[in-house]
């Protein structure tokens, strides 16, 4: 008497499915860390922000302000306004005993709420910004340049009839770059107003587009952002916006 034997494994089309299927849900997983480790550097930037905002601002009270504030109430570098200022207390950490490795800085700008003499209020906008390699220089187009990110001003010559596009040089009149200086999604603060807006794209080699529509002057039409690094020369941008977020504050003094 004969026993018959059946098969009772997966055929190879079966194997060959699953292991269609399994690779698909790894590929799936392995997206997900990328994405998981920008948004856990993009938070925990916005935290060390901040801290470092509120170290800023609590100097800036301290330290007061020296010089007086121009007649015509624009935004001014506070570093051109506090008299004495040492550069190493506008960086995060102040001190570093151990490695004196700074990568956190802070740059403000002051403007008067208003310019009755008895107002002592004042609109103060802090650019905290990070440093990602000791080596990089900040150009400033009027002297020599910064080892540490800084402000610049950049010229507003056209506004579009949708109000939300302007036309920016810089302040030395050098289209180039500018094309290379506003990145997306860059901060500007408007010179006369000090209100705060975002660039959302770069439509031609002078052209942004802002996250809302324009509400300057034409008696003062200049922006203040934070300028990206160059290389070595000094003639090409070799990185985007050094400033991870933008706090503004009144202050009374």
């Amino acid at each position: 008497m004969k026993t018959k034997f059946k098969n009772k494994g997966f055929s190879l089309t079966e194997v060959l499915m699953a292991a269609g299927i399994l690779c698909i849900g790894i590929m799936l997983v392995a997206t997900m860390f990328p994405v998981g480790i920008y948004l856990t550097t993009v938070a925990s930037e916005r935290t060390m922000a901040s801290i470092v905002a509120d170290e800023a601002f609590a100097k800036i009270q301290l330290y007061g302000i020296k010089t007086s504030i121009d007649s015509n109430n624009l935004c001014l570098r506070y570093e051109d306004i506090v008299g004495t200022f040492d550069s190493n207390e506008s960086s995060y950490p102040s001190v570093d005993p151990t490695t004196n490795i700074r990568q956190y800085y802070w740059s403000a700008m002051c403007k008067r709420i208003d310019l009755n003499a008895n107002d002592t209020r004042y609109l103060v906008t802090v650019f905290v910004s990070r440093k990602t390699s000791p080596t990089l220089k900040y150009p400033r187009f009027y002297s020599a340049a910064s080892s540490r990110p800084v402000t610049v001003q950049a010229y507003v010559s056209t506004v579009t009839e949708d109000a939300n596009k302007l036309e920016v040089k810089d302040a030395l009149l050098e289209p180039k770059k500018s094309l290379q200086k506003l990145f997306p999604p860059a901060a500007i603060i408007d010179n006369a107003t000090g209100q705060l807006y975002r660039v959302i794209e770069r439509d031609e080699d002078t052209t942004i587009t802002l996250d809302r529509k324009w509400e300057g002057t034409s008696t003062s039409p200049y922006i203040w952002f934070m300028s990206p690094p160059e290389d070595e020369k000094g003639t090409e941008i070799v990185g985007k916006n050094p400033d991870v977020e933008v706090f503004q504050r009144i202050i009374r003094f």
